[in-house]
């Protein structure tokens, strides 16, 4: 009995952990349907579709049948939200619209697949010729179209439409007219494309060929025909044009940038490389950036253009005017060797060296300047049969012999004797370094050998 009661209440408790660990959300099971603002139109009438998603994500696709139609768009993307199109009768009849997932899918915030189609019909009548009005009568009692007392042609009065009420936000698409009644002849309030509106009421039929909506806007009841305005908001376009960088690799700009300055200098010295790496980024993200003339550098200047485009087409260049100097090397040698003799520590501003040989009588060296077209002269070198020192000379002339430089060499020519004892030290050092090698090697495995035992 004790045991069923633990297992009962360890149930119990795995129960709870689950319940509280799963994640605590219900949602309605993902959907879309599809509706239109008018079902009955005219040729060349505009209406707004309507896609609805519940709880749906994803691509839709509206194509038409039947009469002959167009939309504005073929495809819309639903966020659980309603997405609207636009579409014009084309020919009288019966035009059906469908709504059908893409192949990319649609599916709910679980992602769970949602299929099938969704249609509506709208029925489209030929377009109206206007008539005459009735009772135009001619006569002078009649008050008719045209009498001998100069009767004028009268019109049947315009009653008011019914409007269905509604309660959106709607756009202007355009410079459009607001009037103050259903009419096109009332007088007119002139706003803005993308003037936000109101919309309080549609007319349920057509008055004088039109639907009509009913808005509000700065507080007054307006009317404007319905295909003048649209549910989605019209996006402002950024006109921004300035740069948030400028700059080359290590190169420094005058002066120091500044968005609203557009012309800057830099100079390189000797740069051969085709092409320089240029930064520019646009302040705006969305605006674009244009960089010309940053290849082919030549040697003098060199210009450099970054080009902004906004996002609205507006545009505005910087310029960077970039001086590449050539570069000049002071004359000298690039490098200076001696066959079968060891020269040390050569550099091309170093002008003076030592060295010594043995049993020769020339000295065969190679000097190679730092500047094409220039002219090496050696003397000195030959002739070397007495014991001592002899002085060698290097004179590097200039291609147009404007420049010299001069290099000395003190060469000393060793005595047999003094070539012999200089063997027997570099014998004499090789015994001892070998000593020296051998007894840190014995150290060393000696050092193994206990660390072994003691293992």
């Amino acid at each position: 009995m004790k045991k069923n009661k633990i297992t009962i209440l360890l149930l119990v408790i795995l129960t709870l952990i689950l319940a509280f660990g799963m994640e605590n959300r219900i949602y309605a099971i993902g959907s879309f349907e599809i509706s239109t603002s008018l079902n009955n139109i005219s040729v060349g009438d505009t209406i707004t579709v309507y896609v609805k998603g519940n709880n749906a994500y994803g691509k839709i696709n509206i194509k038409t049948e039947g009469a002959s139609a167009t939309l504005s768009t073929n495809s819309v993307f639903i966020k659980n939200d309603t997405a609207t199109i636009s579409l014009t009768a084309k020919t009288a009849g019966t035009i059906t619209i469908s709504a059908t997932p893409a192949e990319e899918g649609v599916g709910d915030i679980d992602e769970n697949p949602i299929t099938g189609t969704k249609k509506t019909t709208v029925t489209v009548k030929a377009k109206e010729t206007p008539k005459p009005p009735d009772g135009g009568n001619t006569g002078n009692n009649q008050g008719g179209n045209t009498g001998n007392n100069g009767g004028t042609t009268s019109k049947p009065p315009v009653t008011e439409p019914k409007f269905t009420s509604v309660s959106k936000t709607v756009y202007a698409t355009g410079d459009i007219n607001l009037r103050s009644s259903w009419s096109t002849s009332s007088s007119a309030t002139k706003v803005g494309k993308g003037t936000e509106l109101k919309l309080t009421g549609t007319s349920t039929e057509k008055v004088n060929g039109y639907v009509w909506y009913r808005v509000t806007y700065n507080g007054q009841i307006k009317y404007v025909v319905n295909n003048l305005v649209t549910e989605k908001k019209p996006e402002e376009k950024s006109n921004n044009t300035n740069l948030k960088t400028l700059s080359i690799e290590n190169v420094e700009l005058s002066p120091v940038f500044s968005a609203d300055v557009l012309q800057y200098t830099g100079k390189i010295n000797g740069y051969e490389e085709k092409e320089i790496k240029v930064i520019a980024e646009a302040e705006d993200t969305k605006s674009t950036v244009k960089v010309e003339g940053n290849t082919n550098i030549v040697v003098g200047e060199n210009i450099i253009t970054a080009e902004v485009t906004a996002e609205d087409g507006t545009k505005k260049t910087y310029k960077i005017i970039l001086t590449n100097e050539k570069e000049t090397t002071s004359l000298g040698l690039q490098s200076l060797k001696i066959k079968d003799v060891e020269l040390k520590g050569f550099s091309p501003d170093k002008f003076e060296y030592e060295v010594s040989f043995r049993d020769l009588e020339k000295l065969e060296i190679e000097a190679i300047a730092n500047q094409e077209g220039a002219i090496i002269e050696i003397s000195g070198n030959e002739n070397l049969n007495e014991d001592g020192e002899h002085l060698i000379t290097i004179m590097v002339s200039s291609a147009d012999g404007t420049q010299t430089v001069n290099y000395q060499i003190k060469a000393n020519k060793l005595k047999q004797e003094a070539q012999n004892i200089e063997n027997k030290l570099n014998i004499k050092n090789i015994i001892i370094y070998g000593a020296i090698a051998l007894l840190i090697l014995a150290l060393i495995i000696l050092l193994i050998v206990k660390y072994v035992k003691r293992k």
